[in-house]
């Protein structure tokens, strides 16, 4: 999403303005989009897209489907992005206490943040033991349908919490997704009090996730620890309780880490 009040409009440059709403509508179609389609979308005339495609895919950023005439993002951005993720602070300490819960659990382990409303996945660590689990690295998806998204809610300050519904809504992913407002905010509650939140398959009929939030020095969440299992492996609440606590410890240790003292941001 544009920033709008990141600069006064007089330092903003056009073309590079006009390159991040390709990039940005194009990061949101998983399947590509051809000339006519960008142009459409972003409203930007169609010979100023293409010369913006033509300098990207040049660039690497956006990468030409020959056989159907649809672009796509390019390797040249992840390349970028793993810069910066390699650089966090987060991003290091996560990965032997991931190590550790996946080897715990059995299971594929998530990191993941809130990046303007939505979810992120930053870092995966896959268990020897579990079935293998497809989940794109820098996939945005929604917050209320995950466990890594509601995790993090959970803690956040109820104004915060509120501007992401307002902003996103509680749309349905599929037929399981919670929508209703008030139960929504049980199952918040019911984070809250037990540190950790179980979502079965409201985003990804396959999964049944585990999460618990991360904070950081400040106390305020920053990021969430997922266990992902097979949904249909029907784990017992018994057994999805074993992981919670597991997934819980696992998000203290880091949040020591980084600082958090367990205090936390009042909500």
């Amino acid at each position: 999403m544009r920033n709008d009040t990141a600069e006064p409009p007089s330092y903003v440059i056009p073309s590079l303005d006009r390159a991040f709403e390709v990039l940005e509508v194009l990061a949101a179609e998983t399947h590509g989009l051809s000339l006519a389609d960008l142009a459409r979308r972003t409203a930007i005339p169609k010979s100023t897209v293409f010369r913006i495609l033509t300098t990207l895919e040049g660039r690497g950023a956006v990468a030409l489907d020959d056989a159907t005439r649809t672009y796509h993002l390019g390797h040249r951005l992840w390349v970028l992005g793993y810069s910066f993720v390699e650089r966090s602070d987060l991003y290091h300490a996560a990965v032997p206490v991931m190590k550790a819960l996946a080897s715990a659990s059995g299971e594929t382990v998530f990191l993941g943040r809130l990046d303007d409303g939505e979810v992120v996945y930053v870092r995966r660590i896959e268990s020897p033991r579990s079935v293998a689990i497809v989940k794109k690295l820098g996939q945005r998806v929604p917050a209320h349908c995950t466990a890594t998204g509601t995790a993090i809610l959970a803690f956040l300050p109820d104004a915060d919490v509120a501007a992401v519904i307002e902003k996103h809504g509680l749309g349905a992913c599929n037929d399981a997704t919670v929508t209703d407002p008030a139960v929504f905010a049980e199952r918040l509650a019911l984070a809250r009090a037990d540190g950790y939140v179980v979502v079965n398959g409201e985003y990804n009929r396959e999964l049944l996730c585990v999460s618990a939030p991360v904070f950081d020095h400040t106390g305020r969440p920053r990021a969430s620890l997922t266990v992902a299992m097979p949904a249909a492996a029907s784990p017992t609440a018994a057994q999805q309780a074993d992981v919670g606590r597991l997934v819980r410890d696992a998000a203290v240790g880091l949040s020591k880490s980084l600082g958090y003292l367990g205090r936390r941001t009042s909500a």
